[in-house]
């Protein structure tokens, strides 16, 4: 039979919460039975006056059950089970199943059973339980129909320490189960702590999402208005109705760890003020502003019968129909004025205003949202990102969807405990500090230079494909995220001192984390390019392992100039440069990293050019320099008055004049640099009376002539300052060089 007396309201569970809470069971006892319980693993707690209290770590399944049951009595669910002995019949006889937490009200009944290990389990099956739950789910739904009436049933099946094969979630998805792993527990135990009873309708949201709400009238009286191309309904209601349909943010495998992001929007301290200010008496006369998803149909809105008497008014009066479905309608602006309604004494019986758009898209929402709140207080970078996240996952533009993954990456290694990035990564409103200094925007920058994924034009054409990319989101991040972190977390585990040394160290900073991700690219290529049947992230990791290893080598075995340079880089350019070090170096440690790409900058960038070029240079300016000073030497003052620019001059004599204050000679010519030169040329009609003749190079223009005059003249500035000068640029010299004559000796 059922232990009805074991299933009591809320008010009855007060002393049943007390007992749940805590991580450790108590007894008293006499003084002479206490060898026996502490050879029994008891220890003594305190001494009474005829007793004595001992206490012990809970069981693993009890204390798992009781965090389970806690976290639904913090949503404030009006029916829950006492003990872990409460039994609800489910056929004929004395047929009977031992419920671990059932969780009820008005509306559903949930079931959830807890499974708990000591030690993480990979291997547990759950085929017979799952079946045997099946088979014995229908006859408890009508068990509790019988009692309490008809209501939502919901059977979740909650883990804590056990991987779940995908056999058992096809199972769960195939009997239309839930499952929950210790970190939704751990989630909906946060978001319970910050909405308090309003996190219920988040749950219940996410479980239900889309689903009829059984007795739930939605039916208010409305005025309906045109705003730009948009239409709207303006309508006052209760509360707590609106709770029930209402979301702030959508929760799926993507985002299993939504409570940062909740705490960016929803912030607690204001809750309870908000709270203390409505138990008072208090109202909010302005609107919140919510768009409703319609699926597509629309709303039923009910014309009144007196809309003729409005002809000069485009709006309408009306009867609204809302839907009766869980997490319908999303807040874009308002949420502490409802959440804060949420316990409250008027969540009943006072009545809120609202303006409330249909099926408006997402990037219009999200478009919403920042136009009201950048009136009102600066949105940050990071909470855009935060909302791109969610409005873009699932955009029909597939470049933006793209965009949300890699940002939820980014944010995922921030606030994944068991990320070698954890509280590394600033997120929300976050402020930077010593351990915590890499952004969420520098990590997408990353990825999005990558090959995980695929690419798309602004047609949603695939134009690269990319090695993780299954072309949802879902399933890419159950790929990339865990393959990212498992590489990072080697070379963590090979660098641990310069890691934790954040922004004082090279490691994990901004640059370097860029370059780290792009790196990891670059090795999973090679390996694919060399072995196209590699495909599964498991596989490739094990293929790099040797990469990852000489790269965490080459990170700890940096010359002192790199990782200043690595520290000092700074601005956009900063994280390409790392890069690039890091690179080059780890090609010269293991030349099995090598690519195309890299070949080429090497070339390009790790040759030293500078002795070359600097006499090449050196050879060149001087020529130039006397065939201007032979044809001018002989006028020289009538050359500087009328051929010379008036500011070239002045800056001629003031150079003169301190060189002759440190008792060095120095003339006129001696000061006709590349610089000079092209000032020289621009002025008047010198280039066509005389520069044109000499300084033309194959018929090209005076502008193209001035070009590689500054070229040469800034070529010049990055040997004199020891900047190495790319393999290209020293063609460019050495071309022009040859043009008049010289040669590399």
């Amino acid at each position: 039979m059922s232990t009805w007396d074991l299933l009591l309201t809320r008010e009855e569970l007060a002393d049943e919460a007390k007992l749940r809470a805590t991580d450790s069971i108590t007894n008293k006892i006499s003084l002479e039975e206490l060898p026996i319980f502490i050879n029994q693993g008891w220890e003594e707690s305190r001494r009474l006056k005829h007793k004595v209290e001992v206490k012990k770590q809970k069981p693993i399944g009890d204390a798992f059950e009781d965090e389970v049951w806690t976290v639904f009595y913090k949503m404030g669910f009006s029916m829950l089970n006492k003990s872990h002995q409460f039994n609800l019949s489910y056929g004929e006889g004395t047929c009977t199943k031992q419920i671990d937490v059932i969780a009820m009200d008005d509306e559903v009944c949930l079931f959830i059973e807890c499974k708990a290990s000591s030690t993480l389990d990979r291997n547990k099956g759950w085929k017979t339980d799952l079946e045997a739950m099946c088979g014995q789910y229908n006859g408890l739904c009508n068990e509790i129909r019988h009692k309490y009436g008809p209501r939502k049933f919901k059977y979740i099946f909650a883990t804590k320490n056990y991987i779940v094969g995908d056999a058992d979630l096809d199972r769960i998805h195939q009997f239309n189960f839930i499952h929950f792993t210790e970190e939704s527990i751990r989630y909906y135990n946060g978001l319970a702590q910050h909405l308090g009873c309003a996190a219920k309708y988040q749950l219940l949201g996410n479980i239900f999402s889309g689903q009829k709400i059984q007795g739930l009238n939605m039916v208010v009286p409305a005025v309906q208005g045109k705003m730009g191309n948009l239409t709207y309904y303006s309508f006052v209601i209760e509360p707590q109705k609106l709770l029930k349909i209402a979301y702030v943010l959508h929760r799926n495998n993507a985002n299993n760890d939504l409570m940062p992001t909740y705490q960016r929007l929803i912030q607690k301290s204001r809750l309870a003020k908000i709270q203390e200010f409505v138990n008072g008496g208090g109202y909010f006369p302005n609107s919140l502003i919510i768009s409703i998803d319609s699926k597509g149909r629309g709303l039923k809105f009910d014309l009144a019968s007196n809309n003729d008497k409005l002809e000069d008014t485009t709006s309408k009066l009306g009867i609204l129909y809302l839907p009766q479905t869980y997490q319908s309608a999303y807040v874009i602006d308002g949420q502490h004025r409802l959440y804060g309604y949420s316990g409250s004494n008027y969540e009943g019986n006072n009545s809120i205003p609202v303006v409330a758009f249909v099926d408006l898209k997402k990037d219009v929402q999200l478009k919403l949202f920042m136009d009201i709140n950048e009136n009102q207080k600066s949105v940050s970078k990071q909470l855009r990102n935060t909302l791109n996240i969610d409005m873009l996952w699932n955009s029909p533009n597939y470049s933006d969807r793209r965009k949300a993954l890699f940002l939820r990456i980014a944010e995922k290694l921030g606030e994944d405990n068991h990320s070698p990035l954890y509280k590394r990564v600033i997120t929300g409103e976050n402020i930077k500090t010593i351990d915590c200094c890499i952004t969420t925007e520098n990590i997408k920058l990353a990825l999005n230079q990558t090959h995980f994924l695929n690419t798309y034009n602004k047609h949603n054409q695939i134009m690269s494909y990319g090695i993780f990319d299954k072309q949802d989101n879902d399933q890419t991040l159950d790929i990339l995220y865990p393959f990212l972190r498992k590489c990072l977390s080697f070379i963590q585990s090979l660098c641990s001192k310069g890691w934790d040394a954040g922004s004082n160290g090279y490691i994990t900073i901004n640059n370097t984390i860029y370059a780290l991700i792009r790196i990891i690219d670059d090795c999973s290529q090679i390996v694919c390019t060399k072995d196209n049947t590699l495909k599964d992230a498991d596989t490739i990791y094990e293929n790099i392992e040797d990469f990852l290893f000489n790269l965490s080598e080459t990170l700890l075995s940096l010359s002192d100039e790199s990782k200043l340079r690595i520290r000092q880089a700074k601005g956009a350019g900063g994280p390409v440069e790392t890069y690039r070090i890091i690179q080059v170096a780890l090609n010269q440690r293991f030349p099995d990293f090598i690519n195309e790409d890299l070949s080429k900058h090497i070339e390009e960038n790790c040759k030293n050019n500078n002795p070359a070029a600097g006499d090449l240079l050196t050879r060149l300016e001087v020529k130039l320099r006397d065939i201007i000073k032979e044809e001018y030497q002989p006028n020289e003052e009538e050359w500087i008055r009328e051929y010379v620019p008036t500011k070239l001059s002045e800056q001629w004599v003031s150079y003169m004049a301190i060189a002759k204050h440190r008792g060095e000679d120095v003339c006129v010519w001696d000061l006709i640099t590349f610089e000079a030169i092209k000032e020289l040329a621009k002025h008047k009609s010198n280039w066509s009376t005389f520069y044109r003749s000499f300084l033309e190079i194959d018929g090209k223009s005076k502008l193209d002539t001035l070009s590689w005059l500054e070229s040469m003249s800034q070529c010049k500035k990055m040997v004199e300052n020891n900047r190495q000068i790319p393999t290209s640029q020293y063609k460019d010299i050495e071309e022009i060089a040859n043009k008049f004559g010289i040669l590399l000796e």
